[in-house]
Formats: structure tokens, C-alpha cells, sequence
């Protein structure tokens, strides 16, 4: 069963959801998405910021071989971090759901405005990867490293959002 996101409804203080679709059956199932809770949030971002102020100053010199090595470790550790996160954080129970074909219609013509923004992140999260990847060949700043890794990780996160066939949906009238 391959689900295509059609339709992403966020709405500031509302259980936000996403409508997908069965590609073969064309079925429809709506998932709500999971709340991070705020505690574990802030505890994260202050943990986050107070390694990355520790490791600010430090900058190593390695060898081009090392320097490709971490590159590469970080591409694949973005990867299936991307790839876990997205199954694991980003919505709850699947359920089906029951809509007739003029409504699966209107709500793949409402989604188009969420697919461009989600185009957009993805694009801006890759050109900061690939920027951030280029700095750290030069600088080996440990900063720019893990910066890089948390927009793979963003990017990953998008990419699932963004199958084939949810672009195809999209490029045909």
C-alpha cells in the first residue's frame, strides 16, 4: 500500500492532519499529526545550543580522507535519520476515511499551495546541506558539520513527503 499526502491541513492550536490517498485503490486515510510536547522541545534546542556554543571554538585539521569519510558518515546518518523520523514523530494512527471523487478532487486542488511550500523547504534544506558541506571542506568547522546534518535530516524529512507519484499528481491537470 503506497499513500500519497494529497491534502495537509495546519491550523495554529488544532489537531493538524494529512489526507493520503491509495494509489491503486484510490482509498483515502487521514492521519493526525503528533505534538512534540513543548518541555521536550525547549530541553532539546537548549541541549542542542549549548553543545554546539562547547564545540564552537574547536576546530580540527584532518586529512582529505577524513574529511570525506565524515561527509559520507554524515550523509547516511542523515539519511536514516531523516527516514526514522519521519515514520516515527510525524503522525499518529492512520485511519480510512470515506470521500467521494469530487472531494478527493478539491482536496488535491487545496493541497497544491502545501506542495509548493514543502518543494521549497526541501530545495532550501538541500542548497543548505550542499552549501554547509562545501564550508566544511574548507573550514572543518565540527559547527558547520552538524549544521549539515540537520538540514540532510530536514531534506530527508521532506523527500518522504514528496513521492514520485505525489509529483505526478501534481504536474497533471
Amino acid at each position: 500500500m503506497k499513500l500519497i499526502p494529497i491534502y495537509t491541513e495546519i491550523i495554529k492550536d488544532r489537531q493538524n492532519h494529512t489526507i493520503f490517498i491509495d494509489e491503486k485503490t484510490r482509498y483515502t486515510y487521514k492521519a493526525f499529526h503528533k505534538e512534540p510536547s513543548q518541555s521536550f522541545y525547549w530541553i532539546g534546542f537548549f541541549s542542542l545550543l549549548f553543545f554546539m556554543r562547547g564545540i564552537q571554538q574547536l576546530n580540527l585539521t584532518f586529512s582529505n580522507y577524513i574529511t570525506f569519510g565524515l561527509i559520507i558518515a554524515v550523509i547516511v546518518l542523515g539519511s536514516i535519520s531523516g527516514k526514522y523520523y519521519y515514520k516515527k514523530f510525524t503522525y499518529e494512527e492512520v485511519r480510512e476515511i470515506y470521500l467521494t471523487e469530487s472531494m478527493i478532487e478539491d482536496y488535491v486542488e487545496k493541497g497544491k499551495k502545501v506542495f509548493k511550500l514543502e518543494m521549497w523547504i526541501a530545495a532550501i534544506c538541500l542548497i543548505g546541506f550542499l552549501f554547509s558541506i562545501i564550508l566544511f571542506f574548507f573550514t572543518s568547522s565540527l559547527v558547520v558539520l552538524i549544521f549539515s546534518f540537520f538540514a540532510l535530516v530536514f531534506f530527508n524529512i521532506f523527500v518522504y513527503r514528496l513521492p514520485k507519484e505525489r509529483i505526478k499528481l501534481y504536474k497533471n491537470p
